[in-house]
């Protein structure tokens, strides 16, 4: 990454619900803010912020204080927002809708907030777009009829990002992905590309061992690189 900083992103292609690796990721989660009851910020926007409780109260049960972020609704504005975002140790996106995210996200000037947040040593994760999002652009089903598409996200990571890539429709992404100028980053269900300390890494669920991580890199033509056996590709984003 471009001006190494200390942030922490946690970006999940999907899954990591379920089970023990769900209490393994919240604990790693929670010990990478280094406090013992961090503040824990759900941001719902991209499932148009239809409530699930499960996440805040599963974070609540793990010993987190919990808020939640909910863009759409008629009292939000620009300063609670910051406000909320600025107060959280962890910021958690789940799945859905990446354009109507970035839609409401741009609304509120969040990739401003969440930069700030970034930058400030905050732990930011989520599982599909709640991957895409973090990364300069995200390929998802969001278009017309759920056709895939490009959408500009907040750039924290200056590469596209593909999740699910293990689904067969989600593999039209190896076809579009040399025409967008830059590299790309690739994770399949139960696996995520970590960026902490200063460092990439790749993390796999128990789940799936044979999970993947894919890198296109736009500097070899292209060339996909499975990350999960190129850790010195790692050392080079």
């Amino acid at each position: 990454m471009e001006n190494k900083k200390p942030g922490t992103i946690i970006a999940i292609g999907g899954g990591f619900d379920n089970g023990p690796d769900r209490v393994d990721l919240a604990r790693r989660v929670m010990s990478l803010t280094g406090k013992e009851e961090p503040n824990y910020l759900f941001i719902p926007t991209s499932a148009y912020d239809s409530f699930d409780d499960s996440h805040v109260a599963f974070y609540s049960k793990m010993g987190c204080i919990t808020d939640v972020l909910f863009l759409t609704h008629a009292y939000m504005t620009e300063e609670i927002a910051a406000e909320k975002i600025r107060s959280a140790d962890i910021i958690h996106v789940p799945g859905g809708n990446l354009k109507f995210l970035m839609r409401y996200w741009n609304k509120f000037h969040l990739a401003k907030y969440v930069r700030e947040a970034y930058e400030a040593g905050k732990v930011l994760f989520g599982g599909s777009t709640g991957s895409m999002c973090w990364f300069r652009e995200g390929y998802d089903d969001c278009g017309p009829e759920n056709s895939f598409m490009f959408v500009e996200a907040t750039g924290l990571i200056p590469y596209g990002n593909c999740p699910h890539y293990e689904g067969v429709k989600w593999q039209s992404f190896n076809d579009v992905a040399p025409t967008r100028g830059i590299s790309s980053i690739a994770c399949e269900n139960e696996t995520a590309i970590c960026y902490i300390d200063g460092k990439w890494s790749v993390m796999v669920s128990s789940a799936r061992p044979d999970g993947r991580v894919w890198f296109f890199d736009a500097e070899d033509n292209y060339k996909r690189y499975d990350l999960t056996q190129h850790p010195e590709i790692l050392e080079k984003l």
